[in-house]
């Protein structure tokens, strides 16, 4: 039997050797790596945070501009509806096609949002495999480690095969089963899963095209808004340049605001996003092909066989030395007998 834990232990080891090369556990690590960096920022609070924010505000916009603004300055033109969405189409071509995708794109983006909300706690554990210190880079190496003292071991236990071998495979396996428990990496794998199954979706291409157009979509909205919609609400009033600006202002608050913000830090915020989503979307796709699910019991299993086989070997081995020492008759004592007691023994009584 210590033979076969000693096989095992040599099997176990290779198989994760094997591991790291057929899963090409090194690129597709790397690449895991670059993502989780990448989002670290927008996955901490203040980053979903600011997306809410954003997209909040873009909402309050969009509502006041089609709410408000556009039905005030069909009254003051004195349109109806047909004669003013003919205007908006050949005078504001970029505000009608926001209004036309805004109901799609908030479809799209409100529920991602929340999902990420939702799967910050996820995110955040998944970044810690396999320990806070280390990076998902060193993963293969702990692999290869690992796999490469299994075999020594095993290797060892079969050329002297002995208790003390026996005893070196016990503890092996065992730690192989308990490091992983100790430091958390079936939650961690199992939060890295579900986190995987958002970034199909968020950094699928399809979704990065329609982000990147979306983003277009917005700034194409805030340039009409301040270079067609305003001028035109001005020129109506009558009242000068400033004066009518100041007028649009106090009209329409949250839609300037939003102008406003867009322009200074919002737009540039939401191009690198929409951008990296479809930069990235390759390098996740690679990232995704390493098998997560299976990770946490190549070793807890390995190691528990190892161990399981190796201390059983020695519980055999103990029984049988017992067994073998119980079947040895016990010495007869010794005793030299005196010439008296052999003359007395030989002496014919009458």
């Amino acid at each position: 039997m210590r033979r076969l834990a000693a096989v095992l232990a040599v099997v176990a080891g290779l198989t994760l050797v094997g591991f790291v090369f057929a899963e090409h556990l090194f690129s597709r690590s790397d690449d895991a790596q670059t993502i989780a960096d990448h989002y670290r920022p927008l996955m901490s609070d203040r980053g979903l945070a600011g997306l809410r924010g954003g997209f909040d505000e873009l909402k309050a916009a969009g509502a006041e501009l089609s709410g408000a603004a556009l039905p005030r300055l069909q009254a003051t033109l004195g349109m109806d509806d047909a004669q003013f969405a003919a205007y908006v189409a050949s005078e504001m071509p970029k505000i009608q096609q926001f209004d036309a995708q805004a109901p799609a794109i908030v479809a799209l983006v409100q529920p991602v949002i929340r999902q990420m909300q939702a799967a910050r706690a996820d995110y955040h554990r998944a970044d810690q495999i396999p320990v806070g210190f280390l990076s998902l880079t060193s993963a293969p190496w702990l692999f290869l480690g690992i796999g490469g003292l299994l075999v020594a071991v095993g290797a060892f236990a079969l050329v002297r095969p002995s208790q003390l071998a026996a005893v070196a495979l016990v503890v092996v396996g065992l730690g192989i089963v308990v490091a992983p428990l100790v430091i958390g990496i079936p939650g961690k794998v199992d939060a890295a899963v579900r986190i995987t199954r958002l970034g199909r979706v968020g950094l699928a291409p399809s979704t990065g095209a329609r982000a990147v157009a979306a983003t277009k979509v917005f700034d194409g909205m805030v340039s009409d808004v301040r270079t067609k919609l305003e001028p035109a609400f001005v020129q109506q009033l009558g009242e000068g340049e400033a004066a009518g600006q100041r007028a649009f202002e106090t009209a329409f608050p949250t839609l300037t605001r939003f102008a406003g913000d867009w322009t200074r830090t919002l737009s540039a915020q939401s191009h690198a996003l929409s951008d990296s989503q479809v930069a990235l979307g390759p390098t996740f796709a690679n990232a995704d092909r390493i098998p997560l699910e299976p990770i946490p019991w190549l070793f807890i299993g390995s190691g528990a066989v190892v161990a399981a086989v190796a201390g059983a070997s020695l519980v055999t081995g103990r029984r049988r030395a017992a067994t073998t020492a119980a079947a040895i008759p016990a010495p007869v004592p010794s005793s030299t007998a005196t010439t008296s007691e052999v003359m007395a023994s030989t002496t014919i009584r009458p």
